[in-house]
């Protein structure tokens, strides 16, 4: 079975995904971390093919993912709440490569992508991973040029969008990748109402040639940027084994 690894700030966008027979495990609180960023899994954990990167901070995830399944690696540097130095696992892992701010990266993560052969793309924008709809094995959507430049250099089909009109409280708006996960090969879901994207057109048309379903989470609702979500896969025992050293109750008891 699979499990979604996501702020569970927004009850209503995790039961919508549980309807799809996916289990929410949730991310955690890191209080070093602007309020609107503290429960966003893309700041918090980094998935590179079986081998998971964490945050020291990460306390209850690390329980959570001690699973045969994947190698958990912790950062090896106490996270920073200020930027770019609170981007050390915000990085796009997309065909073989990896694009995130080097300089931001944790050394764990500089280390594992030497030891394996992948290269580090550089880019400007640090919040890479929360910038970047990644829609299919090549393609993603982005509204920032210079990873849209990056990507599109090495191979990716990128779709440029605008920017804005993507909620998330406390900043001025969100990012695309924050507000959306692919829950399948072929189905990307949005957390809220992508018909409220001023750009909705065109995201449909690129998503109808890459064969990716739209479904919307919370329909009529404003897009929100939720930190996005990570996809792991988890044995039924180890899944309710797991939730319950941490006294998270999703109605299995």
């Amino acid at each position: 079975m699979s499990a979604f690894v996501m702020s569970d700030k927004y009850p209503k966008l995790c039961k919508a995904i549980e309807i799809f027979g996916y289990d929410i495990i949730p991310s955690d609180k890191i209080l070093q971390f602007n309020t609107p960023e503290q429960r966003h899994i893309d700041m918090q954990m980094l998935k590179i093919n079986n081998d998971i990167f964490l945050l020291k901070e990460c306390n209850n995830l690390k329980r959570l993912l001690e699973n045969k399944d994947y190698n958990i690696i912790l950062c090896k540097n106490n996270i920073n709440g200020k930027y770019p130095h609170c981007v050390a696992l915000n990085c796009l892992y997309i065909s073989g490569k990896l694009y995130g701010r080097e300089e931001a990266i944790d050394v764990s993560v500089k280390n594992y992508c030497k030891k394996n052969g992948i290269e580090i793309v550089d880019v400007k924008q640090g919040y890479t991973r929360c910038s970047t709809a990644v829609i299919g094995k090549n393609s993603a959507i982005t509204a920032d040029s210079t990873i849209y430049n990056a990507l599109t250099k090495n191979g990716i089909d990128v779709l440029k969008i605008d920017s804005g009109s993507i909620r998330l409280d406390g900043y001025d708006y969100g990012f695309i990748g924050g507000a959306c996960t692919m829950i399948d090969d072929g189905t990307v879901a949005f957390f809220g109402d992508i018909k409220t994207h001023p750009n909705f057109r065109k995201i449909e048309r690129f998503c109808i040639i890459h064969n990716v379903k739209i479904i919307n989470l919370a329909e009529n609702k404003p897009l929100t940027d939720v930190g996005g979500a990570v996809k792991i896969k988890v044995g039924a025992v180890f899944l309710l084994a797991s939730l319950s050293k941490v006294g998270v109750n999703y109605g299995l008891d």
